[in-house]
């Protein structure tokens, strides 16, 4: 067994923070904590050893070549009420562990996003299930109000009333992302989501394409149980043009029901299961993921790095995407810079990578974000050949490590009750006040 770094993690128990050590054994990566009262616990965090230690070490190079700016709020999470009208079996924000925060009135949501006015963000409405509130029309519209783009994370039982969602939009809503289990297959449905889905989905979709509304998907992955829909999923961005995102979430097993850890997904291992469907090895999908990490760390910013993200085409066809294996050459020119001058690398990056971006037409969504940088979001100005996918594997109490949260994390929540600023992953992981 080798230790590769120290960290803190969190009892899985007791919520408290321990010391963590990531370790290297058999060829995969594991999280080693002990609690004074619960004794040790071990989490498998990567099968593939070399694969997160690669990933480190370039963060790690990057970090020290170009440091991170003051942590900036690029997005943030606004938690409207924790009750629900569903019970899913893989609800990970049912937490009886968690102090029910109280529900916020527009005027405290005013406040809180007092940091953030004018910046053109998304401002992600969350619960629980948002559309409980009978003010969200009012707290839709103090985003607007606040320069920023307010986008509806639901589970969008009550969104199929179009009514209620022209209203929605009326008020200032940019875009609405519920959680789609399954294209097309009603079984999925009925096992995560206890219901049928998948009309409802449909119709929901038609809806928010004619209402003008912004599109990102939710697809939560369960190992063994819903993943032969993941082409499905990723397909939506051919008959949806106003689909700007699809967030990859592997199932997370903490307070849900129905299903078991046995089922979780390893962080490569989700990965892997990916990129099979794009046609990309493991290998190629971490090195287009360093490439679009470069890209913000020219700029001092980072992305968290459990939650990597990469443009890619709407056709699904690898020929035109970007093309792992130019970017082996790239990356390993711009490595060998960043050791003699992180100017000269800086400059070579950007040299090659605009090349390509130009020769993929994305010039003329440059400039309009140039020159209207606020009008929408930064994820908004590619081409319409392109979709954003994200992967987002949270940090819970198995695998929560401190130390990465701390550096990476990019997104905020902005609660009341909360003393101090936290990521996402800390305020759906700790007691109410941290």
């Amino acid at each position: 067994m080798a230790i590769i770094r120290k960290t803190e993690g969190l009892c899985p128990n007791c919520r408290k923070f321990v010391p963590a050590f990531a370790v290297e054994e058999g060829g995969s990566v594991y999280l080693d904590k002990e609690c004074p009262l619960h004794g040790r616990s071990r989490s498998l965090i990567a099968r593939r050893a070399p694969v997160y230690r690669d990933l480190l070490d370039f963060y790690a190079r990057l970090e020290s070549r170009f440091p991170r700016r003051a942590a900036e709020i690029e997005s943030c999470a606004f938690t409207t009420t924790l009750r629900c009208n569903l019970s899913c079996a893989i609800c990970f924000a049912a937490d009886g562990q968690r102090e029910a925060p109280p529900e916020p009135s527009p005027d405290e949501l005013t406040g809180m996003l007092a940091p953030v006015r004018g910046r053109g963000i998304m401002v992600r409405l969350t619960g629980g299930e948002p559309t409980l509130r009978e003010d969200l029309p009012e707290l839709v519209a103090r985003v607007k109000e606040s320069g920023n783009h307010a986008v509806l994370v639901s589970n969008a039982v009550r969104l199929a009333d179009a009514d209620y969602l022209a209203l929605l939009r009326r008020r200032g809503l940019w875009g609405i992302a519920p959680w789609m289990d399954a294209a097309d297959d009603e079984a999925v449905y009925l096992r995560m989501r206890r219901r049928p889905f998948v009309a409802q989905r449909r119709e929901l979709l038609a809806n928010a394409r004619r209402l003008g509304l912004k599109l990102f998907v939710f697809f939560v992955c369960v190992k063994g149980f819903n993943d032969h829909e993941i082409g499905r999923i990723l397909s939506l961005g051919r008959d949806h043009p106003n689909l700007v995102k699809v967030i990859l979430m592997p199932y997370l097993h903490r307070g849900a029901r129905g299903f078991s850890a046995g089922e979780e997904y390893a962080l490569d291992e989700f990965w892997e299961a990916v990129g099979a469907v794009l046609g990309y090895s493991l290998d190629d999908l971490v090195v287009l993921f360093q490439v679009f990490l470069s890209v913000r760390a020219l700029r001092g910013r980072y992305t968290c790095f459990n939650s990597p993200f990469l443009l890619v085409p709407r056709s699904l066809r690898r020929k035109d995407g970007f093309d792992p294996d130019r970017y082996r050459e790239v990356l390993s020119r711009f490595r060998g810079l960043m050791e003699e001058s992180p100017a000269a690398a800086r400059r070579y990056f950007l040299r090659a990578f605009g090349a390509d971006l130009l020769r993929r037409g994305f010039g003329p969504p440059l400039l309009r974000r140039l020159l209207f940088p606020r009008r929408e979001m930064a994820e908004c100005y590619v081409p319409p050949g392109y979709v954003w996918l994200q992967f987002q594997h949270l940090f819970h109490p198995p695998n929560y490590d401190r130390e990465l949260i701390g550096k990476y994390c990019c997104y905020f929540s902005l609660n009341p009750g909360l003393e101090k600023r936290v990521s996402f992953c800390e305020y759906y992981n700790l007691k109410l006040k941290t």
